[in-house]
């Protein structure tokens, strides 16, 4: 969406500033988490930093040094379109208000988060690299921290914003017979994962994040996938409209 994941650091900057746009809709309180995307996830995938890092290995630490400062790099060019759609953004890298132990968050510190928006203020977090208690650093993802946002909040709307319309039962851009799902659930996860290779294939590479999906719905009224790259589709998302997406329930 706002970066190309298949080039290193290239950050769609026409994306971003439509999507903030479309944003300036919401009423109320907004807390935004954007991913890492191709600011960290190509080096982070290349260097195998999901297992962290042991004492004094000094090349593995400036790899991690380096996504580090690359995903906080895509973070100040989000928070730039933002400022420019009249937004008020403020910037909470993961760290800032949580801590994390084997790659899980630990300790929470929602008042962080709360204190920004009593005053009027956009939250932005995002996919980081984060110390961690046992393996030194660790990868935290954007949904992982939504999760835990979700449980501390209750929000009334929470919207993933994907590059297609929502979950479908195959790879829409590997197969033209995939079917988009208008509702995902676990029933439904472990019914597409019973289809067959493919499915498992597919499906099984996006498990995890589905599974956090329906947790977070949970704690929320509403959770829905929609389409980013559709000109107002979160525009009409965030004011209540129905739209293409599928719904995430639990």
């Amino acid at each position: 969406m706002i970066t190309d994941k298949r080039r290193i650091r290239t950050f769609r900057k026409q994306n971003c500033l439509r999507l903030c746009r479309e944003l300036r809709g919401a009423a109320g309180e907004l807390f935004l988490i954007h991913g890492a995307g191709s600011f960290g996830h190509i080096m982070a995938a290349r260097y195998d930093l999901q297992n962290g890092v042991g004492d004094d290995e000094a090349e593995r630490l400036r790899k991690f040094s380096q996504v580090h400062m690359d995903v906080r790099k895509l973070n100040s060019k989000v928070m730039a379109c933002m400022r420019d759609n009249r937004l008020t953004p403020f910037s909470l890298p993961p760290f800032s208000f949580a801590t994390f132990s084997s790659g899980k968050i630990r300790e929470f510190r929602p008042e962080v988060i709360g204190q920004l928006v009593d005053i009027g203020m956009t939250p932005v977090s995002f996919g980081d690299i984060v110390p961690d208690d046992a393996n030194n650093f660790a990868i935290c993802s954007g949904d992982l921290v939504m999760a835990e946002a979700a449980r501390q909040f209750r929000p009334s709307k929470v919207i993933f914003v994907a590059d297609v319309d929502g979950v479908y039962d195959y790879d829409p851009k590997m197969n033209k017979n995939a079917r988009l799902l208008g509702e995902i659930s676990p029933e439904v996860l472990d019914d597409i994962m019973a289809e067959g290779s493919g499915a498992r294939d597919v499906t099984g590479s996006m498990r995890g994040k589905i599974e956090r999906m329906i947790e977070i719905s949970r704690h929320c009224d509403s959770c829905i996938v929609l389409n980013g790259n559709s000109p107002g589709r979160l525009a009409k998302a965030i004011k209540g409209t129905k739209v293409v997406s599928t719904k995430v329930i639990h």
